[in-house]
């Protein structure tokens, strides 16, 4: 039954079930609200006045009795909303307790403790600012926060492996995308060594780490479809997670590393290694010296044989799939491993571009494809290979690069460089291997849309294949 109330000095009626609330103004034009509780970030209670007089006189209404913070959408930004309600304290108060009631059962599957890492020196160095910026949020969602600074390099490891994990619901990291990988390593190290396994055997059981992981940084891109850091904060309050796929690097027998971004060997790691050559430019080297090595200087070429390994099904409706060899040799300038979602393919595979001797506009015109998130075709781009595969292995003929040799021996892993004893690299894709907060791809996001002076907002929940298939589409519209 409806309670008739006033939100936002607007006469509706209220009304609540286990699964949203509902709110249909009572003028002229009717407008209505709908949220899922899902998206409800807190109810907060004026108590004074909810236990005081019912005496309704205009000396002592209160101007709220109850606030709803929830999120609001347009297309994958999300924000934060308020709804101030108020009326007869009795029928309030009622209608107060059957939201909160409900809402219980929601806030109590979401975080409450959350180590926070910030690395002020990196992402722009926005990684205090940023922080500062979503703070309120997390304390409007009663998520206590353990902060943690980063002083120097490697200082985030440092803290993950001497910090008791046990005691928060998950591990929030403001930084750039180095800051990630250095957490996601480090934890999935430990992860691995308590279930007493050796992660640097390739074809060894591996053990996906359980303790959910957000950021605001590139990585969030994947997670939440966009870079808005109020977005991201909003995901992780709600809780829901969902696996993400890893790329695990291998060579000479050891673990180099684990990937959520990108991994790479060729220009790209050329592109890191002269961009730090030029510290002395300051930040501007980051934009200046890509721009340089690809319109400008003459492409280094490496002598390779790559092999690549695919699952395929024999047919369409097969359960099973064979593993398939391919190989290639000869002269290549790069190779580029990134997440299935930056060609706008589905969560859990990954692309890999290999790229011959390629004119200097083919590289430009293949990343507008990842900017615009579709999947190129080879057709296109005669001297660029494109695969799928489940794993793919680099062993290089160094060549004698003088000063440089050490060029041979670079993998470019989620912005950080890595140095290989041997020029034999193996790159394997590790499905469902990384929790993270995240409500994309799951039934238990919602869409708001809210459009004209009508404000009509709504949010639903819609069956997972036509939730997939929707954040897809905002994805490349984004």
């Amino acid at each position: 039954m409806p309670n008739v109330l006033s939100v936002d000095g607007e006469v509706a009626d209220c009304t609540v079930n286990e699964r949203e609330l509902r709110i249909t103004t009572l003028g002229r034009e009717q407008k209505e609200t709908t949220a899922t509780l899902d998206d409800v970030i807190r109810i907060e209670t004026n108590a004074i006045e909810l236990n005081a007089s019912t005496d309704q006189s205009k000396s002592t209404k209160p101007k709220w009795l109850c606030k709803v913070h929830y999120i609001t959408r347009k297309k994958l930004i999300w924000k934060q909303a308020t709804l101030c309600i108020t009326g007869q304290v009795l029928e309030c108060q009622q209608f107060v307790s059957d939201l909160q009631l409900h809402f219980q059962k929601v806030y109590d599957q979401r975080p409450k403790r959350l180590l926070v890492l910030v690395n002020p020196t990196s992402g722009g160095r926005y990684g205090h600012s940023n922080w500062r910026k979503v703070l309120p949020l997390f304390e409007l969602a009663h998520i206590t926060c353990d902060v943690k600074v980063s002083e120097r390099e490697k200082h985030m490891e440092e803290i993950v492996t001497e910090y008791d994990l046990s005691t928060v619901d998950g591990i929030v990291v403001f930084g750039g995308d180095g800051s990630v990988s250095e957490v996601l390593n480090r934890v999935l190290r430990i992860t691995n060594d308590k279930a007493g396994l050796n992660y640097n055997e390739m074809d060894g059981p591996f053990t996906a780490n359980t303790i959910p992981i957000g950021t605001g940084n590139g990585m969030a891109a994947g997670l939440y479809g966009n870079h808005d850091i109020v977005t991201a904060a909003l995901h992780i309050i709600k809780g829901n997670t969902r696996m993400l796929p890893l790329m695990a690097e291998y060579s000479s027998n050891e673990l180099l590393g684990y990937s959520s971004a990108v991994t790479a060997y060729g220009l790209f790691t050329d592109m890191m290694y002269y961009t730090d050559q030029k510290r002395w430019m300051g930040r501007a080297r980051y934009a200046i010296m890509p721009l340089y090595i690809l319109l400008w200087k003459t492409q280094r070429l490496f002598n390779a044989e790559i092999t690549i390994r695919t699952r395929q099904k024999k047919q369409a409706d097969d359960e099973e799939e064979t593993e398939v060899e391919e190989k290639l040799d000869g002269e290549f300038t790069t190779v580029g491993f990134f997440p299935g979602q930056v060609f706008g393919l589905t969560t859990g595979q990954m692309v890999a571009l290999i790229y011959r001797q390629t004119p200097r506009l083919d590289f430009l015109r293949m990343i507008s494809y990842q900017f615009t998130q579709q999947l190129p075709r080879e057709e296109d781009f005669p001297t660029v290979t494109i695969r799928q595969p489940s794993s793919l292995r680099i062993k290089v003929n160094p060549k004698d690069l003088g000063d440089e040799n050490c060029l041979n021996y670079m993998m470019h892993i989620d912005g950080e460089i890595h140095t290989m004893k041997e020029a034999d690299v193996t790159i394997k894709l590790l499905s469902n291997a990384c929790k993270v907060y995240s409500s994309m791809y799951t039934d238990t996001d919602s869409q708001a849309h809210i459009t004209g002076d009508s404000a009509n907002t709504s949010a639903s929940v819609s069956p997972p294949d036509k939730k997939m298939a929707t954040d897809n589409e905002e994805l490349k519209n984004a």
